[in-house]
C-alpha cells in the first residue's frame, strides 16, 4: 500500500430544473476502483459498523474483487430482500431510514446493490473459507478446560456446541486475516494522505 495525496472529484449530475455539482472525496483507489468518504457514512450509517476505517474499506473492496472472480453462483434476490427488509428495521421511522439514505447518497435500489456487496463477500468467505475450518472434540475440550470458568460450572456436553461455535469463529477470523494479507500484496492500492 502506498500513500498519496488525491483530492476531490466533481461530479455533474443532470436534473430536470438545474445541474447539481457534488464534491465526493476519493480516500483510497483499489485496483483502479475508487473508495469515497461517503463509503465510510455508508457502512457506519447503514451497516452499523461503529467507526469503519480506510483499511476496512480496502478489505471490503479486495473481498469483494475476489468474489466477483472466484464465486460462482451470484446471492440469490431473496437474500438481498432479506437483508434490505433487516437494514430497514435498524432505523424506527420511515423518515429516519429516508434521512439516512440521503445522508450517504443512496437510493434504495443503491442500498440494494450495497447490500448484495456484501453479501458476495460473505458468500466467498463461507465458500473459500469457513467451509475448510474444522474443529476437533479435543480442541473444544482444551478450550473447555482453558475456560471452565466463563461457563458457569455447566457441563461439558451442555456447552460443547457453543465452544464450537466460539472456535469456528476464531479460525474463521484468523482465516480471513491471512486470505486478506494475500490478497493485499497482490493488489495496487493507493491511500489518500490527507
Amino acid at each position: 500500500m502506498r500513500n498519496l495525496l488525491f483530492g476531490f472529484i466533481f461530479i455533474s449530475l443532470s436534473a430536470t430544473t438545474a445541474p447539481a455539482v457534488v464534491t465526493e472525496q476519493i480516500i483510497a483507489i483499489v485496483n483502479g476502483q475508487p473508495l469515497f468518504q461517503t463509503d465510510l457514512l455508508r457502512h457506519q450509517t447503514l451497516f452499523g459498523m461503529m467507526t469503519p476505517t480506510v483499511k476496512d474499506l480496502i478489505h471490503h473492496k479486495l473481498l469483494l474483487l475476489e468474489a466477483k472472480q472466484f464465486v460462482l453462483s451470484p446471492p440469490q434476490e431473496e437474500e438481498v430482500e432479506l437483508a434490505f427488509k433487516a437494514v430497514r428495521k435498524k432505523f424506527s421511522e420511515e423518515a429516519s431510514f429516508d434521512h439516512a439514505l440521503k445522508e450517504t447518497g443512496l437510493t434504495p435500489d443503491g442500498l440494494r446493490r450495497e447490500i448484495l456487496d456484501r453479501l458476495w463477500v460473505k458468500k466467498l468467505i463461507r465458500d473459500r473459507i469457513s467451509f475448510f475450518i474444522f474443529i476437533t472434540d479435543a480442541e473444544i475440550g482444551q478450550y473447555y478446560q482453558q475456560h471452565q470458568n466463563d461457563f458457569e460450572q455447566k457441563a461439558f456436553k451442555e456447552v460443547a456446541e457453543k465452544i464450537r461455535a466460539i472456535l469456528e469463529k476464531e479460525k474463521e477470523e484468523m482465516k480471513v486475516k491471512e486470505y486478506l494479507a494475500q490478497i493485499t500484496s497482490r493488489s495496487n492500492i493507493e491511500i489518500n494522505g490527507r
